[in-house]
């Protein structure tokens, strides 16, 4: 690496968090001066902008994407003897939390073109499954889960359909459709990584399902019904108010910098495709560069490219990981093993194999995207990438 060449981390949150400092630290004092720190004026505000950048009549905050989740499940009434679907190329707390509620987590395997669940596998297994009372969907890396043949199956079967939108703030679908409007409830995480992260951990929900609003709200405080009087066993998942203000200043500029996701990431496809990438995995064999691209929305769908994931041969990944590290480029592993193959979650796996859950987790590998890295640092990657796998990695 060049001496005057910095090193491209994933993320960078010092320039992010530089630009909007000052609104930061105004913000902060207020809620010193006030001397309410959880919950609070300064949630209720939050909840009111989320609720109002996904259209939905209720917008709810916790203390993860974790909680989040779990608030969802318990909300719904999941329990003991219950079975939840999700997939099983997603993070940890997809199925951890189907576990925490004493329901049982049914794997399903992903497309492997969206990385999403496979609406034909999911739906096979949901059939299969008498006593499955609830679908957990996941928008992974920032693309809306597209539902198919499943949505209409959960629909005839009343099944709740909880949307995991950790990644996929600011999305919309192939209809066009905001996160939450196409399902009972969403479920956000604000971990600092995240395309609206916190200053330290935070979460939260929304729906338009009034019931299911009041219990989460319970939930979240131990199940405290009214002042002193508790109705259920709840947790304590209250957001601080420090982190609501944080949020509100960056929501005000999340459209901004999602586009500016948008452009570097075509900029991505652009410079791969001119490398002879492949665009889909069918083709990679043949393609003159060796690496397969995101497959692409078309409209009215838009991805929020919270990571920019390409594809590699599995015996080609340690190599290119190894080498572009020391180019001074960091890249990333998103997930290393599917969820059936994670040691806590063994007595779930299902007798069918995951062939493309399995396949996707020796083969992914994330680059570095986010808004300031500018169109200089994409093709500075593209550039490395093309040259380490062009010279038979």
């Amino acid at each position: 690496m060049s001496r005057i060449e910095k090193r491209i981390p994933m993320l960078d949150l010092s320039a992010q968090h530089a630009e909007i400092r000052s609104e930061l630290l105004a913000g902060f004092a207020e809620i010193v001066d006030s001397g309410r720190f959880v919950l609070g004026d300064a949630v209720v505000s939050f909840e009111s902008d989320l609720a109002k950048l996904c259209e939905a009549r209720h917008g709810l905050s916790c203390n993860s994407g974790t909680d989040a989740l779990w608030l969802a499940l318990r909300g719904l009434g999941i329990g003991p003897g219950d079975a939840v679907l999700c997939p099983a190329y997603s993070f940890f707390a997809t199925a951890s939390t189907i576990v925490r509620t004493g329901a049982t987590p049914v794997f399903c395997d992903i497309d492997p073109a969206t990385l999403n669940l496979d609406p034909t596998d999911a739906v096979q297994r949901v059939a299969a499954t008498p006593n499955m009372r609830a679908v957990i969907s996941v928008d992974l890396f920032g693309r809306a889960c597209e539902l198919g043949g499943l949505d209409a199956l959960c629909r005839d079967r009343g099944l709740p359909i909880i949307q995991d939108a950790a990644q996929s703030i600011g999305a919309l679908d192939s209809r066009g459709r905001k996160i939450g409007e196409s399902t009972r409830v969403a479920c956000f995480s604000f971990y600092p990584t995240k395309n609206l992260g916190a200053l330290g951990d935070a979460g939260g929900l929304v729906t338009s399902d009034t019931v299911l609003r009041d219990r989460i709200a319970r939930l979240r405080v131990h199940g405290e019904s009214e002042t002193g009087v508790f109705s259920e066993i709840g947790i304590n998942s209250r957001m601080d108010a420090l982190q609501a203000v944080a949020l509100s200043i960056k929501l005000r500029h999340l459209e901004r910098w999602t586009q500016a996701r948008r452009r570097l990431a075509q900029r991505y496809d652009a410079l791969f495709a001119e490398s002879g990438a492949a665009s889909s995995h069918a083709a990679i064999s043949s393609a003159r560069l060796p690496l397969e691209t995101p497959l692409a929305c078309t409209a009215p769908a838009l991805h929020t490219y919270h990571r920019y994931v390409v594809r590699v041969d599995a015996s080609r990944r340690p190599g290119l990981i190894q080498a572009l590290d020391e180019a001074g480029i960091a890249s990333e592993i998103y997930y290393p093993r599917g969820l059936h193959e994670q040691p806590a979650l063994e007595a779930y796996r299902p007798e069918t194999p995951l062939v493309e859950t399995e396949r996707a987790s020796r083969e992914t590998l994330a680059l570095p995207l986010y808004p300031e890295l500018g169109v200089d640092g994409v093709e500075r990657v593209v550039e490395t990438v093309t040259r380490i796998l062009g010279r038979g990695l």
